[in-house]
């Protein structure tokens, strides 16, 4: 479920500090949109934002693309050699 953003629709006459500067609710993608503030009832909008992305540290690109882990996946690794020519680095 994403984090949705909301703002009030009029920042200068909003009636508590949360609709003001902003605020985020967890939400089902299925949920209507919040039309007022949980706090002051004051109407409130949706604020597009960024994505957000979660990247695991522990498995970054390098150990996805070893040569260890390809073999064990059942991947070929093609090096050129010369001429056309293409050895299979994972088979030996």
């Amino acid at each position: 479920m994403p984090n949705y953003a909301y703002r009030a629709r009029d920042p200068e006459s909003s009636s508590c500090d949360a609709c003001g500067e902003g605020f985020e609710v967890l939400q089902a993608l299925s949920d209507d949109p919040l039309q007022t503030c949980p706090e002051c009832e004051a109407p409130v909008r949706r604020v597009i934002g960024g994505a957000q992305c979660v990247l695991n540290p522990t498995w970054d690109t390098k150990k996805k693309l070893s040569d260890g882990n390809l073999k064990r996946l059942g991947f070929k690794k093609l090096v050129k050699e010369g001429d056309g020519q293409y050895r299979d680095v994972l088979a030996d």
